[in-house]
């Protein structure tokens, strides 16, 4: 389904690659989590995969196919829908994740196609039960509101149950649970969880080892642009062959303890 080989992203001016020639590939209805330590290289190797970098300061190489079509070159034309219908991704800082002049009701019905009276009402039913699975109960309020009204927190949850909405192939999932208090966090992983039952492909970007074993079937642990550790979740977990594995395994486990 996907498929990333000798990925490749340096900066442009200052020529420090970034992330060096990483590999993995998953099929449909798989879980990937991509695990490492802030500035690993997670959250470039998923905007490429969305070709959301911005070509003007980072020169990318290798290759990533999605369905068996190429979609890395500068040249390449992405297919129809590629970008929500398709892959659909829940961005790291949501107070940046909207337009700040529009209302985020009229941001959230561009994404879908409402032309009738009863696609609208159907959708805003569903919008409303989605909403009230990530704990947010005044569906009106938010969406006659700005980004700049709601907490980054109400962003993140709002933006996760319009993706949900969606129903694209695979959802990349990039720290969807770091702005969010714990009564919230729980209810995003039930909803992924149900998400992964249902069939639902996902990439899981964290640094946490908690919730790449709650949610994934295979993992790739990233450091410094590199891929120190691929497999099974439950091989990588029980036995790490990595002593970076083995470290970040037991900060996870330290901070998860409250112990740090």
């Amino acid at each position: 389904m996907l498929k990333v080989n000798d990925l490749e992203i340096t900066a442009r001016f200052s020529k420090e690659r970034l992330v060096k020639g990483i590999g993995f590939e998953m099929g449909r209805g798989e879980t990937l989590g991509l695990i490492g330590e802030s500035g690993s290289g997670k959250s470039l190797t998923s905007k490429c995969i969305m070709k959301l970098l911005d070509r003007r300061r980072f020169s990318v190489g290798g290759s990533v196919s999605w369905k068996g079509r190429e979609i890395l070159g500068s040249h390449a034309k992405l297919p129809e829908g590629y970008r929500g219908r398709q892959i659909a991704m829940i961005m790291q800082h949501p107070m940046t994740a909207f337009a700040p002049m529009i209302r985020l009701g009229r941001q959230i019905e561009l994404g879908f196609d409402l032309r009738s009276r009863k696609a609208k009402n159907d959708f805003y039913e569903s919008l409303d039960a989605k909403l009230r699975d990530m704990n947010l109960s005044d569906m009106d309020k938010i969406l006659k509101s700005y980004p700049a009204e709601l907490s980054g927190g109400m962003l993140q949850r709002v933006m996760i149950a319009v993706t949900i909405l969606q129903k694209p192939e695979l959802i990349i999932a990039d720290e969807c649970t770091t702005a969010v208090d714990a009564a919230s966090e729980y209810m995003i992983l039930t909803e992924l969880e149900k998400l992964r039952r249902e069939g639902m492909s996902m990439i899981i970007v964290t640094h946490d080892f908690g919730v790449a074993a709650r949610l994934c079937d295979n993992v790739a642990v990233m450091r410094q642009g590199e891929v120190t550790e691929y497999g099974s979740t439950e091989k990588v977990f029980s036995s790490p062959q990595d002593a970076y594995t083995k470290e970040l395994a037991q900060a996870s486990l330290l901070f998860r303890e409250g112990l740090c």
